[in-house]
């Protein structure tokens, strides 16, 4: 996990575990006029994950990506792509970096083999070996010689990471990739970017909303608040941590409104009505089973009938995340 002290950042088990870093952002800071909308950022991604920025609309996430792939400039700090500074040695570093900034950009009328050929010319040393190969990766061999026209948005969006693949990129950089899929598109992407990362080698960068989605998606999450990173952990680590802070139970008990009203009473204890039989109760503060059998004793001993009592599923990263930012997330 990489944790934050006065502004650092502080790598710890990623660079024990040996893993080659791929992205080192140093303390880099964005000025839109006096507007700072980075600040002081810095952060390292390795070779095999796939990182997610995660963030309210406004944080920096697309900022810090379109500094990255050197649409908009740096104006304090430093970014290196496998060790090419970005600013000094531009072309170098983008030799390393395949990029969907916003929506693919295809030819329509033409097919996909074509499209992908065309951009292939840009790029030296791209063999129709190396087109075969990245067609197999995203999925589209049988559809990949039928024109972009007929492609669906998830289809589309396949292309441009086989685009984005052509020159055996270091790091995929991938703003907001599953804005408007359907699920079953999410879920092909998806696949696809953990494969890259975990079977490919390849550090897969990507930002999004969708909590849940960057929760099956992502090994390590980056929040952004206010254009300030205020952690870097896994996704593991960030809803165990959660749900150790504040456990959740589900009951269901004849008399959900009357349970309440009991439940209410007690200390550090919040409690949610879902319906007539059913109600969540967060506990916080310590020795959390002692209290949880002294909650269900008074139930009992007070006439409320008890049917069950459970721990709800794993919170949602999204859970964590709003735990994370509140009180942060009103960016303007």
């Amino acid at each position: 996990m990489e944790t934050m002290t006065e502004g650092k950042t502080i790598d710890m088990e990623q660079s024990a575990a040996g893993r080659q870093p791929v992205v080192q952002i140093r303390k880099v800071s964005k000025y839109f006029g006096k507007r700072k909308v980075v600040s002081d950022l810095t952060m390292t991604t390795y070779a095999g994950e796939v990182f997610g920025f995660l963030g309210p609309n406004g944080a920096g996430k697309t900022t810090t990506i379109k500094m990255l792939v050197g649409l908009i400039g740096i104006d304090e700090g430093s970014i290196a792509v496998c060790g090419q500074d970005v600013t000094r040695h531009f072309e170098k570093a983008m030799a390393n970096v395949g990029a969907i900034v916003e929506n693919p950009e295809m030819y329509k009328y033409m097919t996909g083999m074509q499209n992908l050929m065309q951009y292939a010319r840009m790029r030296k040393g791209v063999t129709r070996e190396r087109i075969d190969q990245v067609v197999e990766l995203v999925g589209l061999s049988k559809r990949i010689h039928e024109k972009v026209s007929k492609y669906s948005l998830g289809m589309r969006q396949r292309l441009g990471v086989a685009q984005a693949l052509l020159h055996h990129p270091k790091v995929l950089v991938l703003d907001e990739p599953t804005n408007g899929l359907d699920p079953a598109g999410i879920r092909n992407l998806r696949d696809i970017l953990k494969n890259l990362a975990h079977e490919e080698g390849i550090c897969v960068l990507v930002s999004s909303h969708l909590m849940s989605e960057m929760q099956l998606m992502c090994d390590r999450v980056g929040i952004l608040v206010n254009g300030q990173l205020i952690q870097v952990t896994s996704v593991e680590e960030m809803v165990e941590g959660m749900q150790q802070k504040a456990p959740r139970y589900r009951y269901h008990v004849q008399d959900a409104q009357r349970a309440a009203a009991l439940l209410e009473q007690e200390p550090q204890c919040t409690v949610e009505l879902t319906d007539g039989e059913h109600l969540e109760v967060q506990l916080e503060g310590e020795e959390i089973q002692t209290r949880l059998g002294q909650l269900n004793r008074k139930l009992m001993e007070t006439g409320v009938v008890l049917f069950t009592v459970a721990p709800t599923e794993s919170q949602r990263l999204e859970d964590a995340f709003i735990e994370l930012t509140k009180g942060d997330t009103q960016i303007g």
